[in-house]
């Protein structure tokens, strides 16, 4: 229905172990989660109009099996478009997370709500309608919305276009263009607004639409057709046979949205994960598997301080609000492999911005913590950067435990420590390689020396910029910082 799912799996094989796990994400990232034994259940008090991703996983022999669908609940929607002339243009409306956008949508809502025929009122009150901003462009305003009902409210199409355009055109708070303002049914035929198997044809129908399984495929959702559309086996009869529904354990209503749907077997596939970027207080992160629309479960480690964890069905995220120069673990997983099947990357945030703190080492400064101990302890510490211009950095260079990281940080090492070692006539120099970074190929690295031992910062430039430079040639720029 509009706000409920029915839902219902079964065992490859007709056997089944429990209990399961049954969870239910939407779009915008609310999420549920049972512990079942029984075979069905019922997410209910949904949103119209919404897609939600259903995933059922069990774990069985060291194995896991798991299936997962996309499933929409019942609507009828309607696109409305409109200039609104007295209202200035802010960038913030693009971002629909900024408070300016949902200040906006806000008022743009409470302001046609008051204006519309007492019928469409006490729909939107009893939560069987509501408005929704896709988005605001630049023309003085444009806003472009939608209005989403329950199925079987008993209200017309024309109804609805006269009563939006008239409760804009009666607005005293916006000035409507009216020329520039429709109110239509919405094509929910096109790509990403149905949830249709992708071997069924969509067909829209006014402000709704329906879904039919191509030939050769049969309906394994007959109740809400084509939503799960199997091939025919290749030596299937050609006189037409009515779907075998009985493994569904339901007989309710065909205006409920009932799904069956097989486990498979297949092992979970692995996930690929890429560092895009690394700032002082920010990761950016990317990853692949070959499980498509799958769930995938990302977290965040402090150590051993579980800091963030989410589940999303994107492919890339964004840490932000991190330390600077603080190591992070971070994991992913496909959401049903979670347990035995995940794939880190150990990075380090820019530590930059720790050596421009002339109050680093005082007990108060909590920032840059994990390199006060080097740093501030026994050590005299000297912050250095080489930049090899020549050199094309890879991404894989984030991960300290990518074999890219280890071998590059291996060789610094290796040069740096043994060229100073020689230069300072001091087998106790030593150096603590932070991370690379962007930027033709940079890396950060502490010089460390013992506090006792007198250090001659203009002594370490010199001394370091001829070893880089006779290793890897006059390409390179170095810069050293006491700390």
């Amino acid at each position: 229905t509009s706000t409920m799912i029915q839902f219902s799996w079964k065992p490859e094989g007709g056997t089944g172990d429990s209990p399961y796990t049954v969870r239910l994400l939407g779009k915008s990232g609310e999420r549920e989660e049972r512990m079942l034994n029984e075979t069905s259940t019922a997410f209910e008090n949904l949103l119209a109009g919404h897609q939600y991703q259903i995933s059922v996983d069990v774990s069985t022999c060291s194995k896991n099996v798991s299936t997962s669908l996309t499933v929409q609940t019942a609507a009828e929607v309607y696109s409305g478009t409109t200039r609104i002339t007295n209202e200035d243009f802010n960038p913030a409306y693009q971002n629909k997370s900024s408070t300016e956008f949902m200040e906006f949508e806000t008022k743009f809502i409470k302001e046609i709500t008051k204006h519309l025929p007492l019928k469409i009122q006490e729909l939107k009150n009893g939560t069987k309608m509501r408005i929704v901003i896709n988005s605001i462009e630049e023309g003085s305003v444009i806003v472009l919305f939608d209005i989403v009902f329950d199925v079987d409210q008993n209200i017309t199409k024309p109804e609805v276009s006269d009563a939006f355009t008239e409760a804009l055109n009666r607005s005293t708070v916006f000035e409507i263009d009216l020329k520039k303002t429709v109110v239509e049914a919405k094509n929910s035929c096109q790509p990403g607004l149905n949830d249709c198997d992708q071997n069924a044809a969509c067909t829209a129908e006014g402000a709704t639409y329906s879904c039919q399984c191509n030939k050769g495929f049969t309906d394994k959702s007959p109740q809400v057709p084509g939503r799960v559309c199997q091939q025919d086996p290749p030596s299937r009869q050609t006189t037409p046979v009515p779907p075998d529904t009985s493994t569904t354990g339901f007989t309710g209503s065909t205006s409920y949205s009932v799904f069956t749907t097989p486990f498979t077997s297949a092992p979970c596939m692995p996930v690929s994960v890429e560092v895009q970027n690394v700032a002082a207080e920010e990761i950016q992160l990317s990853w692949t598997s070959g499980s498509n629309g799958s769930l995938y479960n990302i977290s965040v480690m402090d150590g051993n301080h579980k800091i963030n964890e989410t589940t999303t069905k994107e492919t890339e995220a964004v840490f932000k609000h991190l330390l600077p120069g603080h190591v992070y673990t971070i994991s992913v997983a496909v959401l049903s492999c979670a347990e035995n099947n995940h794939t880190s990357v150990t990075v380090r945030t820019d530590p930059a911005s720790c050596f421009k703190r002339t109050e680093f080492c005082l007990a108060e400064s909590t920032g840059c913590s994990d390199l006060k101990d080097i740093v501030c302890f026994k050590n005299q510490a000297l912050a250095c950067s080489v930049r090899f211009k020549s050199q094309t950095f890879s991404n894989t260079l984030y991960n300290s435990e990518s074999e890219d990281y280890k071998t590059a940080a291996e060789r610094i090492k290796k040069v740096v420590v043994g060229g100073m070692r020689t230069e300072l006539n001091n087998d106790r120099f030593d150096i603590v390689v932070l991370g690379f970074r962007n930027g033709s190929v940079a890396v950060d690295f502490l010089s460390l020396l013992p506090k006792e031992e007198p250090v001659d910062v203009d002594l370490i430039q010199t001394s370091l910029s001829k070893i880089i430079s006779n290793k890897f040639g006059d390409q390179t720029e170095v810069r050293v910082q006491c700390k």
